[in-house]
């Protein structure tokens, strides 16, 4: 099984079996895909929202009374998607013969 990983402070990608590690000092999340028709756009938006609700799952949330944290989570989401969407861009081109998509962020 192939996975992608991305690593949202670095923001370098890389392909990597399944049961590979992460890099050092990130968290990762398998994004499953495999079940999603990457040629339609209804299976494209929902590998985006899983692709999205990973990297809410990575990572995590803040106080509301700590701006700082707050932005600090806003930055890492945004990092990390943006970090794996050139990945996703081409699993959807090779028409989804990949079976998981792996985010990695750095906290």
């Amino acid at each position: 099984m192939k996975t992608l990983i991305a690593a949202a402070i670095a923001a370098t990608l890389f392909s990597a079996p399944a049961l590979a590690a992460a890099p050092l000092g990130t968290d990762s999340l398998a994004v499953r895909h495999a079940d999603l028709d990457l040629a339609t756009a209804r299976g494209r938006a929902a590998l985006d929202h899983r692709i999205r609700a990973a990297a809410d799952a990575l990572c995590g949330t803040a106080s509301p009374a700590d701006m700082q944290s707050q932005a600090a989570v806003r930055r890492c989401r945004t990092e990390t998607v943006a970090a794996v969407l050139p990945q996703r861009d081409r699993l959807i081109a090779a028409t989804g013969h990949r079976t998981a998509t792996r985010l990695a962020s750095q906290r």
